[in-house]
């Protein structure tokens, strides 16, 4: 597998991953939460994008 794909689903298992906390937790901690995997998914696509 390329470090494209091993981060592609390290991606989509985070997200499950919050999604899951996310359902145990008040409003303000999923917003917050929800915020920082928003963050961090832009990252991972305008990392990806530069790299081509």
């Amino acid at each position: 597998m390329s470090i494209r794909n091993k981060i592609g689903l390290g991606m989509i298992a985070l997200f499950i991953l919050v999604m899951i906390i996310g359902n145990f937790l008040d409003g303000f901690w999923h917003g917050v939460v929800f915020t920082g995997v928003t963050a961090w998914v832009v990252i991972a696509l305008e990392l990806s994008s530069s790299r081509r």
